[in-house]
């Protein structure tokens, strides 16, 4: 068994040498390890990315970027409306007291189809909405394969 000799006796006093056992710290130390390794990997896995959008300004020396079509999902009171800059507006009203999530699921599909190429959404959630829904409904946009979604305030469109 692994130990430390820490000192002796000489000159006639009494010795003091003692072992302390390294077997049950390197045990401890194996188990902290084992554990941060697999908290790190289920921590990846449990992360929804989201980008605030922020006003920035543009360097004097660069052209204007041109005008893209955002798409806006709004989280409502009354339910989801799916808009765009360019005009068009689907709204899917609730079901009951509950958000009607596979109509959402239906149109965003659509949205896709629509414009393969797309990759960018901002969910726009209306104050005073239940945040497990505005959560769903981030998940909902990254899962129907807009992966750029960005989180905003009410008032974008």
């Amino acid at each position: 068994m692994g130990g430390i000799n820490v000192g002796g006796g000489h000159g006639g006093k009494k010795s003091v040498d003692s072992e302390i056992p390294l077997v049950p710290f390197i045990d401890l130390l194996l188990c902290c390890v084992m554990f941060l390794l697999v908290t790190a990997v289920w921590n990846q896995l449990a992360r929804l990315d989201a980008n605030q959008q922020q006003p920035g300004q543009a360097a004097p020396d660069e052209p204007p970027p041109e005008e893209k079509i955002k798409v806006v999902l709004q989280v409502q009171a009354s339910g989801f409306v799916i808009s765009s800059t360019a005009g068009d507006r689907i709204e899917i009203p609730k079901v009951g007291d509950d958000y009607d999530m596979e109509a959402l699921r239906e149109k965003l599909q659509e949205r896709k189809r629509l414009e393969p190429n797309r990759r960018d959404m901002t969910v726009a959630p209306e104050d005073g909405v239940v945040y497990e829904n505005v959560v769903a409904a981030m998940d909902m946009v990254v899962g129907e394969g807009f992966p750029d979604m960005s989180l905003s305030d009410g008032s974008t469109l």
